[in-house]
């Protein structure tokens, strides 16, 4: 399981046991938040912290007349956590937009460092300087 499936199940289980009007069935909250974010009428998901040894889901509750209330989830990560930071051999190009790195658990990391290290030192990493088909421009 990667880490973006470890999250996905964790929000979807999360998330329908709020909508039920039920606490979350893992991870640590505080209660007390959890009794005020029930007193507004409804519930979306918002943003997923992530640390080296859990990861942290954002559940936004809305009501007009009362505000809104955030109730954080943190929930402890099978196995460690890590940052994955983009490379510097990374170029950017100005139209393509930002470039950053992304979270994943240790052993996905291992995976793809080892997938890319197989990429560029094996006999296939040549095919990459074959010449590409030119663009083809509409007139």
């Amino acid at each position: 399981m990667t880490l973006r499936e470890f999250v996905r199940s964790q929000m979807q289980a999360v998330f329908e046991a709020l909508q039920q009007r039920q606490p979350p069935p893992v991870g640590d909250y505080d209660e007390q938040t959890l009794k005020e974010c029930f007193r507004r009428a409804t519930v979306q998901t918002g943003t997923t912290h992530y640390r080296p040894d859990s990861i942290i889901l954002e559940f936004i509750f809305l009501e007009p007349s009362l505000g809104p209330a955030i109730l954080c989830v943190r929930i402890p990560a099978p196995e460690p956590i890590v940052y994955m930071p983009v490379p510097d051999w990374v170029i950017q190009d100005v139209w393509q937009g930002e470039v950053t790195g992304s979270f994943r658990f240790a052993s996905e990391a291992e995976a793809l460092l080892k997938k890319f290290h197989n990429q560029v030192f094996s006999e296939t990493n040549a095919l990459h300087f074959d010449e590409r088909p030119q663009l083809k421009h509409r007139e």
